[in-house]
């Protein structure tokens, strides 16, 4: 596939409607995203039940899956303070080819040093969404502030509805074995032929992309890497972050190989599930900004931790994985209904100008943090409970609700909208 010329591009677009805020580059950034959502929505759903599958015991599943957590976190703050200073299209563009090298090494090695390898390049791969240090910034100098929660939101609708299709292709392997009369692992391994492709598809779709910066502004901003006008409000939105991604670090990463271990399902049935939760989200985007009017940033995060909370907790008594797969929705569409809330928050309670640094510096404590909780899950599934995780995973949201709360008030909120307004 070539790069589009411009007329071919503005041909293309001109018959589709985006909404308010989207100039050419932002959809660019909406197609690419999409483009990565695909490869994660499958890769969510497979790669713990892909590693059981190669024989790995749980607890070295959640070793491999600690790995690009930690390493992801030096990832996230590298790459946000970089952003900032040299321009965000570099490191998108590197973030991409690094999650396509990790499928490819899926597909020729089987060894688990390569494919602790593997999760690691994948690590520095910059995450398929917009509240990505590197993405965040190109959006922040791209869109007003009156705009960009709608530009969040209508970023998060094209992702939610392109990992949808990306857990359905979930159940692919087990129509290649039957259809191609191939083994289980060579069945996969088809599957992550098809996501190098679109992880390839998306490099390209980026490299279009016009800096808004100058190359001078950005050299005078080179001059100081850490930011310095906003470290009181990053100091306090990175420890709720934490205290978030341990209890969630606990839950998510694993939660396919607890339903294959617990009611013997593979991919095939949990990519439904996962799929109808984010199907249902993707139409949950379009009420944001008018549950946001009613409720505030703040107001909403809390909720959505809270009744993600009840679905956390509920999980461990399910009865069969038809009611284990209905509370997946739940907690699934809560949980990604107010993303884009989050993402866009940090960037209007920060200085514009460091708008990358506040989330790169935000993930990486939160990463940071929740490298450890995979390993400790799949330790506790191996050796004590499978159902342990949960309620100690719960509690911890429950405490990023209350902080949420107690940080990020109304009062805050709206005085950090009228300073960047």
């Amino acid at each position: 596939m070539g790069i589009l010329r411009e007329e071919e591009y503005m041909a293309l677009t001109s018959r589709i409607k985006f909404p308010r805020g989207f100039d050419r580059d932002l959809k660019l950034v909406l197609a690419s995203l999409a483009c990565r959502r695909v490869v994660m929505g499958f890769l969510e759903v497979v790669r713990a039940i892909y590693f059981a599958f190669l024989g790995l015991s749980p607890a070295q599943i959640g070793i491999l899956f600690m790995i690009p957590i930690a390493l992801g976190a030096v990832r996230s703050i590298l790459f946000g303070l970089l952003a900032d200073r040299y321009g965000s299209k570099i490191f998108i563009v590197i973030g991409n080819v690094f999650s396509t090298l990790r499928l490819v090494i899926y597909i020729f090695s089987k060894e688990y040093w390569m494919l602790a390898l593997a999760q690691a390049i994948g690590a520095f791969g910059e995450g398929g969404g917009p509240g990505q240090p590197s993405v965040s910034a190109l959006i922040t100098d791209k869109t007003s502030p009156e705009v960009r929660t709608h530009v969040f939101s209508t970023l998060a609708f094209t992702n939610a509805a392109a990992a949808t299709l990306g857990s359905m292709m979930a159940g692919l392997p087990v129509l290649f074995e039957k259809k191609l009369n191939i083994g289980t692992i060579s069945s996969y391994g088809l599957l992550f032929w098809i996501g190098v492709i679109f992880s390839s598809l998306a490099t390209f779709l980026v490299i279009p992309i016009k800096e808004k910066r100058s190359k001078e502004e950005m050299g005078r901003k080179a001059r100081g890497l850490l930011p310095k006008k906003s470290w009181g409000v990053i100091g306090k939105f990175s420890l709720v972050r934490c205290i978030g991604g341990l209890g969630f670090g606990m839950i998510s990463p694993l939660l396919p190989l607890y339903f294959y271990m617990k009611f013997s399902t593979g991919p095939e049935i949990l990519g439904p599930f996962y799929a109808v939760s984010r199907f249902i989200s993707m139409f949950s985007y379009l009420f944001i900004d008018k549950i946001v009017s009613i409720m505030g940033e703040v107001g909403s995060i809390v909720m959505s931790r809270l009744v993600s909370l009840v679905g956390i907790l509920l999980l461990p008594i399910a009865p069969n994985y038809y009611v284990g797969g209905a509370l997946i929705v739940l907690f699934r569409t809560i949980l990604l209904f107010t993303m884009p809330v989050r993402q866009s928050f940090i960037t209007l309670i920060v200085d514009p100008s460091e708008s990358a640094s506040a989330v790169g510096i935000s993930n990486t404590a939160r990463m940071a943090v929740r490298s450890v909780a995979p390993a400790v899950a799949g330790y506790m599934f191996e050796g004590i409970s499978l159902n342990l995780p949960f309620f100690l995973g719960g509690m911890l949201v429950g405490l990023n609700a209350l902080l949420y709360h107690v940080f990020f008030g109304r009062k805050e909120v709206s005085s950090s909208r009228t300073n960047n307004s």
